[in-house]
């Protein structure tokens, strides 16, 4: 399963085992990039976190790729937040 930008705020039923990736676009030439903010850890396990910029051109977005998996039954709220962590939390610009 897929997820992304519009998917924000949405419920999602996984079983254990099951993965799920999740790609946000961002800007890393901006300093902005996306991080998990929180989650359960004993439920969703973070896999892999990478970032696809097809475009060497200066400024060019991309996507901040996530691949979780859902290791125990349970419910948890997965937040991740777009932010420039050397100006801390109050520099979060976007929050899914």
């Amino acid at each position: 399963l897929t997820v992304g930008d519009q998917d924000n705020g949405r419920h999602i039923a996984l079983h254990v085992g099951d993965p799920i990736e999740l790609r946000l676009s961002e800007n890393a030439t901006t300093g902005y990039r996306w991080v998990p903010d929180s989650r359960d850890p004993n439920l969703l396990d973070l896999v892999e976190s990478t970032a696809s910029y097809p475009s060497t051109a200066v400024g060019s977005g991309g996507e901040a790729i996530f691949q979780f998996r859902a290791i125990a039954a349970g419910s948890t709220v997965l937040t991740l937040k777009c932010w420039r962590h050397w100006e801390g939390a109050s520099s979060a610009i976007r929050h899914f």
